[in-house]
């Protein structure tokens, strides 16, 4: 008798739990947001313009989707304000994708992001976008080809995150750049150009700061400088020691393997020195020099040859990133974990940073010649 009291009042509870129906959810697969601003030309410090697309489920129109937007002071505002729009639901746990105008981005972009990690149906793997120029005209404008740009957006990033031509930045690794103090956040930057949505380099930040951004052309080798991996290519410009002429040659299946190395200048106080050590691996597929790289001695000038010239180039990404004011590359985490925390605490890495020395050094081998041959 007590089993079957047991049994009806747990099916009684059943009937307790809050209930959807799928067709009365709005669920948004991406948010934009952009700067308000005032009629003096100035950005509001309060307001923020969203803009949230709901896809349509089985819907066979070009337009795939339902776009909302209004101006808020806050995400939380925007999505009530916004709620009133629709006869739906409003629902975050199938965002994919958050998009930041430029504009708001050098505003800073805490605010924002701390009520979304608040919002405990949001995922950390939400995707943190930088748009060069509108996020909401990016969301809201009509593409010929791209029927849902939530859907195209996180294609396009979780595509190009695998030859890392983006960094793969979620929530959550934008929160955790955020709090360390021995590094600052990045996230990929879109642009649309003409009727299509394209990659346009890596945004650099300071804390929740846009300060500045790598190119397009860049992005695989400030990948180099970040971390160790494998796959990608890129096209270098060299000069051949040989002949003294300048040649160029597109490098693929890119094996790379990073190394930082500080050496304290006496006193831990100093300013330390620091190198990134990397060590490169890849196949030739296109080359315009008239080198058949047959003999020994040509394959090891070609090494010496791109090792340099590729050296510049990061080197030259490095006195960016320092110029700019951000520690995008992580190097106070090695600097931190080189010296006591009380060391660390004494040195003000965040001051110094911009003067620190730090070099690169590139080891460069070709495994394969491809056709070249």
């Amino acid at each position: 008798m007590r089993n079957w009291v047991l049994v009806v009042f747990l099916l009684s509870l059943t009937g307790c739990v809050e209930q959807n129906r799928i067709e009365k959810l709005g669920m948004s697969d991406i948010v934009a947001l952009d700067s308000v601003y005032e009629r003096n030309g100035k950005p509001s410090e309060t307001d923020v313009s969203t803009a949230i697309s709901i896809p349509k489920s089985g819907s066979m129109d070009n337009q795939q989707a339902d776009i909302l937007q209004t101006i808020a002071e806050s995400p939380k505002d925007g999505r009530i304000k916004m709620s009133r729009k629709i006869n739906k639901v409003l629902v975050s746990g199938q965002l994919r994708s958050m998009l930041f105008g430029k504009d708001l981005a050098k505003q800073g972009i805490w605010n924002e992001l701390d009520s979304y990690r608040r919002d405990y149906t949001v995922g950390e793997k939400l995707k943190i976008v930088i748009v060069n120029g509108s996020a909401v005209d990016m969301l809201t404008h009509k593409y010929a080809q791209i029927r849902s740009v939530g859907n195209h957006i996180d294609q396009l990033l979780t595509q190009e995150a695998k030859i890392h031509e983006v960094p793969d930045v979620s929530l959550y690794s934008f929160v955790r750049d955020y709090y360390d103090d021995g590094r600052d956040p990045i996230a990929p930057m879109l642009i649309v150009k003409g009727d299509n949505i394209e990659i346009d380099g890596i945004a650099l930040f300071k804390n929740d700061r846009y300060i500045g951004k790598i190119s397009a052309e860049q992005t695989v080798l400030f990948a180099i400088l970040n971390k160790s991996f494998k796959m990608g290519e890129f096209d270098i410009t060299f000069m051949d020691r040989s002949s003294g002429r300048k040649e160029s040659a597109m490098i693929s299946s890119i094996a790379s393997k990073r190394e930082v190395i500080v050496n304290k200048q006496g006193s831990e106080s100093k300013i330390p020195q620091v190198v990134i050590r990397i060590r490169l691996s890849g196949i030739i597929l296109e080359y315009t020099g008239k080198s058949t790289f047959k003999k020994p001695e040509e394959q090891k000038n070609l090494d010496q040859d791109l090792s340099e010239a590729i050296r510049e180039k990061l080197q030259a990404i490095v006195s960016h990133v320092q110029r700019s004011g951000g520690d995008n590359l992580g190097i106070g985490t090695y600097v931190r974990n080189s010296m006591s925390y009380e060391n660390w605490n004494n040195l003000n890495w965040k001051s110094i940073y911009p003067r620190a020395d730090i070099r690169v050094e590139v080891d460069t081998t070709i495994r394969d010649y491809g056709m070249i041959r």
